[in-house]
């Protein structure tokens, strides 16, 4: 071989070399999502919709569950990458796994998302004594239960609580099986829609609880140089989602229809309430602390909540600095 052809041999060889490493570089990294049928996803759903998590080089296989106390039960088989959940449920699996899960970001939070729906018969919290409520129970619902019940002077052992899956419940209420159930949107406007000569709103949230959709992962994976790359290439994807969640109320109430042929009318309802941080803040410490206290109250967990243990800042903080607080001590 000349020196003239052997140069362009190894010319060829690099250029084919480069080719190949370029094209693995583009496969898209492969990750399961855990979610559920709520409106709080809406950053998910528009990131979904617009290709943010493919721009972001993702494959993004997403699973939808009836709540995350359900979600967290596949998760916990070794299924599923990131899953999301509310508030309490993410600090029970923390404490029941022995610490082998991190929460990586606050997606959503509000109070007028979650309701107590309730016969017509049922107008105050005294008319509950005596009655069957549900919930999932050691969901968010039991937290607002409880609040409810005891900041209105109604003891909670005078109330039959009755662990219902959230597609249930709409159907157990306008049959009659129980008086009223708590629960999150859009729950409550499905019940109505389906019966609103049997059911009405007798409260939300607002001055109970502040429930929470958080995002959360298995430490191991987080540690892992893939696991890591996918958690922060998935919260850019799932943050400019959200910029456009906040804004594109049509194309949200598209994809609630055609993904899960829910009206116009209840996604209205729980995207007008949507508050959406994509964050670690001082309010989200604030709130687990208070759930903290009451969960050691009701005896649902004997430990204090470290935020040092529970949460995963890194991949917020590399995006930005100012979505993580500093946590507070051990509460």
């Amino acid at each position: 071989m000349s020196k003239l052809s052997a140069v362009a041999a190894a010319i060829v060889a690099s250029l084919s070399f480069g080719a190949t490493a370029a094209h693995a570089q583009q496969t898209p990294l492969k990750m399961t999502l855990f979610g559920q049928p709520s409106v709080n996803n809406d950053a998910i759903w528009m990131a979904l919709e617009k290709s943010l998590y493919q721009q972001e080089g993702l494959d993004v296989t997403y699973r939808l569950f009836p709540s995350g106390t359900t979600a967290f039960q596949a998760f916990q088989t070794g299924q599923g990458d990131i899953v999301m959940t509310g508030d309490l449920p993410s600090v029970q699996y923390f404490f029941r796994v022995k610490g082998d899960y991190r929460t990586i970001a606050v997606i959503e939070r509000d109070a007028k998302g979650y309701v107590a729906v309730a016969g017509k018969t049922i107008t105050k919290p005294q008319d509950l004594v005596g009655k069957t409520i549900a919930t999932r129970v050691g969901s968010t619902g039991s937290w607002f239960i409880s609040e409810y019940l005891t900041k209105n002077g109604v003891d909670p052992t005078k109330v039959t609580v009755k662990n219902l899956d959230t597609q249930v419940l709409p159907a157990a209420l306008c049959g009659g099986d129980i008086a009223a159930f708590f629960i999150w949107q859009p729950i409550g406007s499905r019940t109505l829609e389906i019966c609103p000569d049997k059911a009405h709103y007798l409260t939300d949230a607002t001055g109970y609880i502040q429930g929470y959709l958080v995002a959360g992962a298995r430490p191991e994976w987080l540690a892992s140089p893939q696991g890591k790359d996918i958690a922060m290439r998935w919260l850019r994807a799932t943050i400019k989602g959200r910029d456009i969640a906040e804004k594109d109320f049509a194309g949200v109430a598209a994809y609630a229809k055609a993904k899960l042929d829910l009206s116009e009318k209840a996604t209205r309802e729980q995207w007008d309430t949507n508050r959406r941080p994509l964050a670690l803040d001082k309010v989200y410490y604030d709130d687990f602390c208070s759930l903290s206290r009451w969960a050691r109250t009701e005896k649902m967990t004997e430990q204090t909540i470290d935020f040092s243990h529970l949460t995963w800042p890194d991949g917020l903080k590399a995006i930005d600095p100012k979505l993580v607080d500093a946590p507070p001590p051990p509460c």
